[in-house]
């Protein structure tokens, strides 16, 4: 087959553009319609409790699957091998444990705010801590994934696109961050899950062309390019197993450990996700809605490292096509966009980079309306008691939610200049920016959850010893002056501090409390789970 003649800086043509007019109009028909539905604050933030169970799992995976995982997990693969991939052995493990513990327990609360239990199970104080770690887990998240949407764009565009001063990368960050304010503003959760829906198909899409394009035009499938990869120097296909090493980067082992802490902290402490199984009906769908999350994460998961290696095998036999400066592995997370939208055709390239960007905007919604809704049930009622209100629930939700994109786009900057500063893939900076804040948060919960013996006494002095650790750990080579290969796996960053947090809770458990019974009891995982699921906790 002859191969398409194509050059470096093509970019993006009218028919892309054209597509990615038309997916933005439909985006935002979507947000429109279900804002004018809107008439309480419920309504913005849980969608009634009334949404379609598989439409809330594909939102689960188009929130968590975001832009930095689209990105990131073909660049990991294209880098450094199947490593972080096979975390996925530990699916089924992680899988049970919500399906079978953290749904139940969180169905039966009937929350808004997840922060909410802490105050029940200990006090304000610790709800406050709970609800600041969550905010500044998200303003993480969303400012790396502003970012590396930017980049995406930057790499697609084409030449002479902009005729701005400085890098095009900067202009990048704030119109995404612009467009991002006017929709969280607007839709509320429904827009978002229904939204979501669609880019999930879309996503989905993108990497099943990437693959069908390398496999089409260079005659060659799975096992050939398996082969290119291993014959490549600089990167091992399969990491060991297991090292008692901890500075080893990847290990299949500490791959799984990170899949599972990651799964299990995620979805049983991050607004985010939970905000989405409490705008369901019942313990019943949000159990389908998990499963839809599940199988649907489990083959973008293996698509995306598919097409990593898809991607390594085409621009190691067509090193004229690699972007200026780079080589196809240390191009990593910029080949896939810059794949996009230099050989996909045109038309069927704006598509998927308007999935793709509209994604980065929606993965940075569903994060300012969870914080949104965090801050209006956690912290701002006891800052304004006894005050005046000046504008309605919903307004100050939307008013709050332009503020907070507008705060996280700002802090992208900063993200943009320590991520090109370091040059690590995006999945080995999550930690950096995020994952620090997953594992100590989610102890919180648990905790409270299998810890009947601790109080506030307790658990405030454990969190705050286990962030502590988590910030040592994820900031290593910053803190002790180390190269990156010296320095503890990031697979560990999550894993470590929680169970650091857990093992200090028990111990302070047996030191500090008082014996005998107390409030929070009545809020344990056991108490809570025997409840019928049509009872509401008070």
């Amino acid at each position: 087959m002859d191969e398409p003649k194509l050059t470096l800086d093509s970019g993006l043509e009218w028919p892309d553009f054209a597509a990615i007019a038309f997916y933005f109009a439909l985006t935002f028909g979507i947000a429109l319609w279900f804002g004018r539905k809107q008439k309480h604050v419920d309504d913005f933030f849980v969608g009634g409790r009334r949404m379609p169970w598989f439409a809330v799992g594909l939102s689960i995976l188009a929130t968590l699957f975001s832009t930095l995982s689209y990105l990131g997990m073909p660049g990991e693969m294209i880098k450094n091998g199947m490593g972080v991939f096979m975390g996925i052995l530990a699916a089924p493990l992680s899988m049970a444990v919500i399906m079978l513990l953290w749904i139940p327990f969180f169905m039966r609360l009937k929350l808004t705010s997840a922060y909410e239990y802490l105050e029940l199970r200990f006090n304000y104080p610790v709800r406050l801590i709970g609800a600041s770690l969550f905010v500044l887990l998200r303003l993480g998240w969303m400012s790396m994934v502003i970012f590396a949407a930017s980049m995406a764009l930057d790499r697609v565009k084409g030449p002479d696109l902009l005729w701005l001063p400085g890098p095009d990368i900067y202009w990048w960050i704030g119109l995404v961050g612009v467009i991002a304010a006017i929709y969280t503003a607007v839709g509320g959760i429904q827009a978002m899950i229904w939204t979501d829906v669609l880019q999930c198909l879309l996503l989905l899409a993108g990497v099943l062309l990437a693959i069908g394009y390398v496999a089409a035009v260079d005659g060659t499938g799975p096992v050939d390019w398996w082969k290119t990869a291993s014959n490549t120097s600089g990167r091992n296909n399969l990491p060991p197993v297991f090292s008692w090493d901890i500075t080893v980067r990847t290990t299949i082992v500490f791959a799984m450990i990170n899949h599972f802490f990651w799964n299990i902290c995620t979805h049983g402490s991050d607004q985010v996700v939970l905000q989405r199984y409490f705008s369901v009906s019942s313990l019943k769908n949000a159990r389908k809605s998990y499963f839809v999350n599940f199988l649907v994460d489990l083959t973008m998961a293996s698509l995306l490292s598919l097409g990593g290696l898809a991607l390594l095998a085409y621009y190691l036999n067509h090193a004229d096509q690699v972007p200026d400066g780079l080589t196809a592995v240390k191009g990593a997370d910029k080949l896939f966009p810059h794949f996009l939208g230099n050989q996909l055709p045109a038309g069927f390239a704006g598509l998927i980079i308007s999935a793709f960007l509209c994604d980065a905007i929606q993965t940075l919604e569903s994060g300012v309306n969870a914080i949104t809704a965090v801050a209006a049930n956690d912290l701002v009622p006891r800052l304004r008691r006894g005050r005046p209100r000046i504008m309605s629930d919903l307004m100050f939700a939307r008013v709050l939610s332009i503020v907070i994109t507008i705060a996280v786009t700002a802090n992208a900057y900063f993200v943009a200049n320590r991520v090109q500063a370091i040059g690590e893939t995006i999945v080995g900076m999550m930690p950096k920016f995020f994952n620090m804040f997953v594992g100590p948060l989610a102890s919180l919960f648990i905790i409270g959850m299998f810890f009947p013996r601790c109080t506030a006494r307790s658990a405030i002095p454990a969190v705050l010893c286990g962030f502590s650790v988590s910030i040592v750990w994820s900031w290593w080579p910053e803190i002790f002056g180390v190269t990156k290969e010296n320095s503890p796996s990031f697979l560990l960053a999550i894993a470590f501090p929680c169970v650091t947090t857990l093992a200090l809770a028990r111990a302070l458990s047996w030191f500090v409390e008082r014996k005998g019974d107390h409030p929070g009891l009545k809020y344990t995982w056991r108490e809570i789970v025997r409840k019928d699921e049509n009872e509401s906790v008070s």
